[in-house]
């Protein structure tokens, strides 16, 4: 009997023995440390790289300025020119007075050096600065130019004499009553839009703005201009890389040896170029630093948690683990859930990861239940209940932080003011029931026309989604007070606003709800319209208050119109429906 008994009640197996504590714990650190390492590795790369992109399109936009500068020179003198060429028959231009007379005109555009009248041999006979009277510019392209192609023409760049400040001629033929061309109006332009560029430019450490004409001539260079101007440079990679392609970004070594970030743009009506020039060290700097100071912070973890596992794990690690169990379990216990422990666990570690198992599985009931809670709130924080869309306080806070990005960004930003016409008259007829279906269907064509949401809100997304998604040049409909509703546009310039503004005065109107005190018999709105691009001294009340007028304009115009002005101080134009 005792020996069945014995072969009945088999001996307990042996324990299966697998990596120490100790062990383990090292491991699951390096396991943990290795992503942590690599995503801080990848967010700092990634963080040089938005800086360098920053900083090719802050320099590309500044080319692109200078270059629009230019092209505004340009078009002026031309415009002058041609008037000065049309007007030549009211004045001698062989005496004092025609001289005189030039002089004027050039003191008038701050742009125009000298302005001066050459006859078809090439002698200037009359010009704003006494000095050039007699020179022969016979052999001037400009001159040749303007003769054989019977054109406005601008010459290419060239060093002053006197002051070494780059010039450039403008010259277009004079022709009298039978068109023939009997002398050549020219202006010597002085580029002072360079200073305009250079100022800004002086305020970030390191910046750098170069003028090369076509041949690799430095013509302008700020600082330090005295250095490098008029030297030929040809053969510099950087000058290189510029002549070769209309514009574009580069980072290399700069005339004086120090590593820049460059974009360059071509000057209209000229073979030279623009670059401007960010530090390329002044720009990581930041980066580098936190970079570093990432990794080094890392390594101290890493080399603590690693010594105090291998040291300390058994009296700081193993008894602590026991008393977070018996915690754990008072307070995630719930269904019986055995994920964790079903690994091969060492034996320390089998009641914790239940605990652990069952707490994890209450917090997320508890954390969704959380989420959902917010969501609710936020959505009635944040949305007009009537028309679901935003209200008037979100409105004004998703305005002040498009503001500032649009200043950090130098773009434009529009607010279209919308007032339902005669809705006092609609609700005292109707009803206000019908008077809030009215609201309804209104708010209903706004979510409908504005970016980023055709129709209505979907089930699988919040209405609040938008308003967390705006600052991607989204735009955000939103209920203002009673009658009125606002759109704001990041991103968007007069004419695509206005264009926008009348949409929704279109749709309102194709609605075709009957509206007996109105005019013309149905539901209409009237929309202020107005955009700027935002400066030091601009806030957003400004704007508002601008689309506001428009808007009251609209409103004294008769209604069911659009009315929109470009600047909160300046109106451009008005357009109306």
């Amino acid at each position: 009997m005792s020996s069945n008994a014995q072969s009945a009640n088999p001996a307990p197996a042996e324990p299966r023995r697998t990596l120490s504590i100790r062990a383990r714990l090292m491991i699951l650190a390096v396991i943990a440390i290795v992503p942590i390492v690599l995503e801080r590795v990848h967010n700092e790369q990634f963080d040089r790289d938005q800086r360098v992109n920053a900083a090719y399109k802050q320099a590309h936009s500044i080319a692109l300025q200078a270059a629009a500068r230019q092209n505004e020179v340009i078009v002026s003198t031309r415009t002058l020119l041609q008037v000065v060429a049309d007007t030549r028959a009211a004045f001698s231009i062989v005496d004092q007075p025609c001289n005189m007379v030039l002089k004027n005109i050039a003191d008038a555009a701050p742009w125009v050096r000298a302005l001066s009248l050459a006859n078809l041999d090439g002698k200037i006979i009359c010009s704003s600065r006494p000095t050039a009277l007699g020179l022969d510019i016979s052999q001037r392209q400009h001159f040749i130019q303007a003769i054989k192609t019977g054109k406005f023409f601008i010459g290419d760049y060239f060093m002053g004499t006197r002051d070494k400040r780059p010039l450039i001629i403008a010259a277009t033929p004079q022709r009298n009553s039978q068109g023939v061309i009997e002398a050549v109006v020219l202006a010597t332009l002085d580029l002072n839009w360079i200073g305009q560029v250079a100022t800004p430019l002086a305020a970030q450490s390191g910046s750098l703005m170069l003028l090369i004409d076509g041949k690799g001539t430095i013509l302008a260079h700020e600082p330090n201009p005295g250095n490098w101007v008029g030297q030929q440079l040809h053969d510099h990679p950087l000058i290189k890389d510029v002549l070769a392609h209309p514009q574009g970004v580069v980072t290399e070594a700069s005339l004086d040896g120090v590593r820049r970030i460059f974009a360059f743009a071509h000057l209209p009506g000229t073979s030279a170029h623009v670059a401007i020039g960010f530090n390329e060290k002044e720009v990581l700097s930041r980066a580098d630093f936190a970079m570093w100071l990432a990794f080094a912070q890392l390594g101290v973890v890493t080399a603590l948690v690693l010594l105090s596992i291998w040291f300390g794990a058994d009296r700081l690690l193993v008894r602590p683990i026991r008393a977070l169990v018996e915690a754990a379990g008072n307070i995630g216990r719930g269904k019986d859930k055995m994920r964790a422990a079903g690994l091969p666990w060492a034996a320390e570690f089998v009641p914790l990861a239940v605990a652990l198992d069952e707490m994890a599985e209450k917090l997320d009931a508890r954390e969704q239940e959380l989420r959902d809670t917010n969501n609710q709130l936020r959505e009635l924080a944040q949305l007009d209940p009537l028309t679901s869309l935003a209200n008037r306080r979100t409105f004004n806070s998703q305005l002040m932080a498009e503001w500032k990005l649009a200043a950090k960004l130098h773009r434009p930003i529009a607010v279209l003011m919308i007032d339902v016409d005669f809705f006092k008259a609609f609700n005292d007829r109707y009803g206000h029931v019908q008077g809030d279906s009215c609201l309804r269907k209104v708010g209903d064509v706004l979510r409908n026309c504005t970016t980023g949401r055709p129709g209505a809100v979907s089930p699988g997304r919040r209405a609040s989604d938008k308003i967390a998604n705006l600052g991607r040049d989204e735009q955000l409909a939103a209920r203002y007070g009673g009658e009125e509703f606002a759109v704001l546009m990041p991103g968007a310039n007069l004419e695509v606003a206005t264009r926008l503004a009348e949409r929704l005065r279109q749709g309102v109107e194709d609605l075709l709800m009957a509206h007996a005190g109105a005019p013309w018999g149905f539901v209409s709105i009237s929309v202020g319209v107005a955009s700027i691009i935002p400066g030091e001294k601009d806030n957003p009340q400004n704007l508002t208050e601008a689309a506001d007028a428009c808007l009251y304009e609209g409103k004294q115009r008769g209604r069911n119109t659009v009315v929109a002005r470009v600047h909160v101080e300046q109106p451009l134009r008005l357009v109306a429906s």
